[in-house]
């Protein structure tokens, strides 16, 4: 059984709370997040990756982990949504939330369901795949990288999103390789004035980074200014965790880090009934930052709830989270 490490769970709790806030009101908040909020969980599994098995035998794993609960979130939406359409179905299989970059139109939307969200989990099994062609070719791994980026510039000229995220894994796997590399080199335990100065260049790469959104391929003015924001953003927030270990706000991030994947999955779900419960109480307010919150709140705690039901029920458990 694999060690878990406090202060990874607390990153990933803190980069659950940035994705619920991009689909809500409170969206605006979060400006300063958008280069790191979702490469924060590919940093984190690069950062606690260990090669045991082999090639096939580690992508079969990864592979059923990652899918069983996508199929199974998604049915699961597919009843609280009651949307059967053929759209939905091969949205599904397509895992993109539309077959076009935004902004394009006409458009073809496909996860209407509520569940868009969850291109993030086929998204990982591709990054999977392309990260262990690196970790398993360890004589080749740096030609391999140079061409990953430069695959990573070339699929930004593709004029549709590709299914399952393959056109940004080469990217994310970097993202998945710098977490290794970071656990490898110990760099946690970087001086606190280099972390400040990591700060500062973040910030500034942000004010000129443009709009972001990993899941539409957009990277804004730059892919290398956003694989830098993704890199420095996610080792800023876990070597900041550390010091949020055995605190309260710590432990409250750590119990949703560690059930970020069901959260991550139904959110939207959760969210669509807080504006539906907002709109009913506040008949005449229009939707702002205070039902933001209440979204967030609302998103976050009936997805840990729903989590720590489905694990307490022994052959549920096995069957989605394949333990």
């Amino acid at each position: 059984m694999k060690e878990r490490l406090e202060y990874v769970d607390i990153a990933k709790g803190i980069g659950i709370v940035l994705v619920v806030c991009s689909h809500t009101h409170a969206l605006d908040l979060m400006w300063l997040f958008m280069g790191m909020f979702v490469p924060i969980f590919y940093f984190c599994s690069g950062y606690t990756y260990s090669q045991r098995d082999t090639f096939l035998k580690s992508m079969k794993n990864r592979f059923v982990k990652l899918f069983v609960p996508y199929l199974f979130f998604n049915f699961v939406l597919f009843l609280v949504f009651w949307s059967f359409s053929l759209r939905e179905f091969v949205g599904m299989l397509y895992s993109r939330y539309c077959l076009y970059p935004l902004g394009v139109t006409p458009n073809i939307r496909f996860l209407t369901s509520g569940n868009y969200p969850m291109w993030f989990l086929t998204s990982m099994i591709t990054t999977y795949f392309f990260f262990s062609l690196i970790t398993y070719n360890e004589r080749y791994k740096y030609a391999i990288m140079v061409f990953y980026a430069l695959l990573a510039y070339i699929f930004t000229l593709c004029p549709i999103l590709l299914p399952w995220s393959l056109d940004t894994a080469p990217l994310t796997a970097l993202v998945m390789y710098a977490g290794m590399e970071s656990r490898k080199h110990e760099l946690i335990k970087t001086n606190v004035w280099i972390v400040i100065l990591l700060i500062g260049i973040y910030i500034c790469l942000q004010y000129v980074g443009g709009e972001m959104n990993l899941s539409a391929r957009m990277y804004g003015s730059s892919v290398l200014i956003y694989f830098v924001l993704a890199v420095f953003g996610s080792f800023i927030v876990l070597w900041a965790s550390r010091y949020l270990q055995g605190t309260l706000v710590g432990r409250l991030f750590t119990a949703l880090g560690r059930h970020s994947l069901t959260i991550f999955s139904i959110e939207i779900a959760f969210i669509v009934l807080a504006k539906d419960v907002y709109r009913w109480v506040f008949p005449d307010m229009e939707l702002g930052y205070f039902a933001g919150v209440f979204e967030i709140l609302l998103a976050l705690i009936g997805g840990w709830m729903v989590s720590i039901l489905i694990h307490k029920n022994k052959i549920l458990s096995k069957i989605v989270y394949v333990s």
